[in-house]
């Protein structure tokens, strides 16, 4: 079918103008908004020019031989590939920073790492004041062998030593529960490598997958 109009005869539909010049379909509707080639529309169909496209080409790059192009050459999907490659791209991003913010969220190395200062500072209080008692037990040991019967001396310093006990059994105890914090810490961010290394793996094949896919 063609469409004759003037001295110009538009007898290409948009499908075989595209092969003519050798670009996907949404390039030649490009070219036809630019104004750089021109068309009509008859019966809800765009008709273009074989002349003025063969011109074009031409003026592009040089002489083409049109008359040896095959009409029946398969449509181009450049673009439709293209547009599906980006689109791949963009779910991969989402995908990516869908898979950090959960990890993020769910991650409790916050809350062990909240958790060993919390514990660090009061280790660090009760290790201050146990010296603080030290010297007061140095202090009254020299006031009591001077000021009250040796058998008093020997009771309070009794109570003293218990105290002194007390507060260094707790130490310990506090002390092992940080070193079981920082163990916790330090599964909990070997973890987190593996996972990160699992998705940098699966994120690195992706591409392999879409081009099995679209093959």
């Amino acid at each position: 079918m063609s469409a004759s109009l003037g001295s110009e005869t538009y007898n290409l539909d948009r499908k075989a103008a595209s092969k003519l010049l050798h670009v996907s379909v949404r390039t030649l509707d490009r070219y036809l908004k630019s104004k750089k080639l021109s068309s009509r529309v008859v019966d809800g169909r765009v008709w273009m020019d074989k002349g003025e496209l063969k011109a074009f080409m031409d003026k592009k790059s040089g002489s083409v031989n049109v008359d040896s192009i095959d009409m029946s050459t398969p449509d181009l999907s450049i673009d439709v590939d293209v547009d599906n490659v980006d689109s791949s791209s963009q779910d991969v991003v989402h995908s990516m920073s869908t898979v950090r913010k959960v990890s993020k969220e769910k991650s409790p190395s916050g809350v062990y790492k909240k958790l060993f200062n919390e514990l660090k500072e009061e280790v660090s209080e009760k290790q201050t004041r146990l010296e603080i008692a030290n010297y007061r037990v140095g202090q009254l040991e020299a006031q009591l062998k001077n000021s009250i019967p040796l058998l008093e001396f020997h009771r309070e310093n009794y109570e003293k030593k218990k105290k002194e006990q007390s507060l260094e059994g707790k130490i310990v105890e506090q002390g092992t529960v940080l070193a079981r914090i920082k163990t916790q810490l330090k599964y909990e961010k070997f973890n987190k490598r593996i996972f990160l290394t699992i998705l940098m793996v699966i994120l690195a094949l992706q591409p392999l997958w879409l081009l099995l896919i679209y093959r």
